[in-house]
Formats: structure tokens, sequence, C-alpha cells
């Protein structure tokens, strides 16, 4: 590396090779130093680092911390210690060998990674481009490093199919930060691929747990739990202890927002077993956990409102009471859940069925398609299909029998 870093210091201080060689040794010498095509002696590099005043020892010892603290900014991104990341971050930021062509391609993609860390989209886009599109030679680890951020990126952007595809291009056999198995299970798990989901779940968990990963553990067994009823309902004992061993590992590593969506999780599951009460216990503990202002906050309320409305536990006063307070919630902040959420409920409530299911047909469905996001896409057109079947629309609710029942079980 001695010759990459005499020139990158010989081009900050805006020197020709012509300028730092006089008296030192020849112009096509030093080329082939810099290039790293020949051998010289340690006398030359102390007369060119003396010439650019440089201490080749402390340089080559800054060139090994740089690249140690980018490995230790993606390690904790993976274990999401936000303290560190920042401390990581601005260490980085402020270190000038960043603009040292050598730490191009790693330095931008652990900078996307970063940002998308973050949720900083436009950002992230902006570092991938740079290595995407910038005919570069990358190392075997940075293709693969590559791929991990686009699969991350396209899953955020709802291209879940692509993500899918760019995540399993990966190498694993040279690639080791096996996070991306988790995104490749919740990629899968969106657009309903249910077996695949548990299947890279279970890796990403393995992973986790071998790299004492308490945080991601909990989110690889939640979403796990989540694919055990996806299709059918699992053992209700062997559930819940799962569920209550859940709560308990948020609570240890003091991990509410984690906690909150293991209560919705199991709120959920309780509410497809009928068990309506209780569901509603859970989906309140959930909401007690989260700020207002959060859009998980409205999303939680509306699952709250949809079992409430299923199951009897509020009457529909109180109902609607929710219903308002969700419409409200949308209104007031800036994050994009559509809002349509609320709007359905209100309609049922105010005993307008038919503009209910409209909204359904002409809203929320065509919303949903062109996301990609086929469990929403599941649970309206199963709302739709019993609104057919009730009101003597044989037709249309054939059609969407045939998305709803598995091409498997009608053979």
């Amino acid at each position: 590396m001695e010759g990459r870093i005499i020139k990158y210091y010989r081009e900050k201080a805006k020197l020709t090779q012509k300028e730092i060689v006089q008296g030192i040794c020849s112009i096509t010498h030093l080329s082939k130093i810099e290039r790293e095509i020949t051998e010289y002696s340690s006398e030359i590099i102390t007369l060119l680092c003396k010439r650019l005043k440089i201490n080749m020892g402390e340089e080559k010892t800054k060139y090994h911390a740089f690249e140690k603290q980018m490995e230790e900014l993606q390690h904790h991104i993976i274990l999401q210690n936000d303290q560190e990341i920042v401390r990581l971050k601005e260490a980085l930021e402020r270190n000038p060998l960043k603009d040292m062509p050598d730490f191009y391609a790693s330095y931008s993609l652990t900078f996307a990674r970063y940002y998308l860390y973050i949720g900083n989209l436009e950002k992230a886009n902006e570092y991938i481009k740079k290595i995407d599109q910038g005919n570069l030679s990358l190392s075997i680890f940075e293709e693969n490093f590559l791929k991990h951020n686009l699969g991350i990126y396209y899953f955020l952007t709802g291209r879940n199919k692509d993500c899918i595809r760019v995540l399993t291009n990966i190498d694993h056999e040279v690639y080791h930060q096996n996070e991306y198995y988790y995104h490749l299970a919740v990629a899968h798990y969106v657009i309903n691929q249910n077996v695949q989901s548990y299947y890279y779940g279970e890796i990403a968990a393995s992973y986790f747990h071998k790299t004492m990963n308490v945080h991601r553990i909990i989110d690889a067994e939640t979403l796990l739990l989540v694919q055990l009823n996806a299709k059918s309902i699992a053992n209700y004992t062997e559930i819940k202890e799962r569920y209550e061993a859940l709560f308990r590992l948020c609570d240890a590593c003091g991990s509410i927002a984690r906690k909150a969506k293991a209560y919705h999780n199991f709120a959920y599951d309780l509410h497809k077993r009928g068990m309506y009460e209780k569901s509603h216990h859970y989906y309140l503990q959930a909401l007690s956990l989260v700020d207002e202002s959060d859009v998980i906050y409205c999303m939680f309320l509306e699952n709250l409102i949809g079992n409430a409305y299923h199951g009897n536990t509020l009457n529909n006063k109180e109902l609607m009471i929710e219903v308002e307070r969700g419409m409200e919630l949308l209104q007031k902040n800036t994050h994009a859940l559509p809002k349509f959420h609320f709007q359905f409920y209100y309609l049922l409530l105010s005993e307008q069925k038919i503009q209910a299911f409209q909204l359904i047909e002409e809203k929320i469905l065509p919303y949903y398609k062109e996301s990609g996001d086929t469990l929403m896409i599941e649970k309206y057109e199963r709302l739709l299909f019993y609104f057919y079947a009730e009101n003597g629309k044989t037709k249309e609710a054939l059609s969407l029998a045939k998305n709803l029942i598995p091409p498997s079980t009608l053979v």
C-alpha cells in the first residue's frame, strides 16, 4: 500500500511526480511505485515521505485503522447499536482517508448501508449509484456488499421480487454478513411465500444466536412466529409460551419497540383464532408502548378496530370514537399511511356498507396491488369475497376465490 499512500498525499498536496522525485529517483520509477508494479528500496520511500511531510509507519497504521472502523460500523449496524453507529459514522466522516481511491467503494457501500438503516432512502441511493454505475473494480466482498445494499433498498421501496432476486445471488461462501438472510425472509413473507420465509428466517435466527445479537434474535423469532400461523393455526399453548418468552427477552434488553410489535403480532394471532377479547387486550398493550405520532401506532389502531368490529369487543359508539381518532391522527401526522384505512370502517359504522366495499374495489386493492403487498391484498380480497357472497355476486366471488384458495388444494 506504500505506493498508493505516496500517490494519495502527492495528489492531495497538488504536486506532480516531477516535483517530488528531484534528487530521489526517476519519474518512471515513481510511477511504477505508485502503481505497485516494481520493487523499491526503503530509502526511496523514506525520502519521498520526507518531501511529502508524512511518516509512512503512521500512515499505514491510519490506513488499517480506517479499514477497521468501516468494518466496525457495518458490524454495529447489524447489532443496531445506535450509540456506536453515530460515533463511528462521525469518526469516518472526519477522517481525510475517506477521499483515498482505495476506500472509495468500501466507504460508499458502508454509508449506503448506514442510510438504509436510518431510513434515508434518497441518500442511500446516491451512494449505491456511485458504485453501481461507476464501472469500478470491486473486490468479491464489495460485489456482495453491493447486492446486500441493493436488496435492502428494493425491499424498502416495495420491490420485493427484485430484493429476492438480488439477495439470492449473494455468494454466501465469501460474504459472511448473514443478516441478509433476514431481509430475504421478510421479502418472501411480504409476497406470501411462507415456506421460503420460514427457511431463511431460521438461517437468520441461527446467525443472530451465534453472534449473540439479542435484538436481532427477537426480530427473527418474531418473524418465525408469524410464519407458524401464516396458513394454518399452530398449537396455541406452544405459540403462547414462545410469545411470552419473547416478551421477557424484550424486557431483558430494554427493547420497547420490539415488545410493542410482539404484542401486536400475538394479538393478531389471537384474532385469527377468534379469541377477540384476549386479542383486544394485547392490541391495547401494543398501543400503550408506541407514540401516537408513529406510523405504526395507526397500523396497530386499525387492527384493533378490525378486531373489535368482528369480535364485538367495543360497541358501535366506542368503535366510531376510535375510527375518528385514527382519521384525526392521519390528518395530523405527515407519514404516508393511506387515509382509506379508517375510512373503510367509518363507512361500515355509518351504515354505508356498499360504499365501504366500493372503497376496497376502487382505492384499497389498486393501491396494494401497485405496491405488491400481497398480505394486505389477501386481507382485503377476503373481506370483498364475503361481501360478494353475502350479496349474491357469485361471479365476482368465484373470481376472488381463485386468488384466495391455494392451487394445490384445487387438484
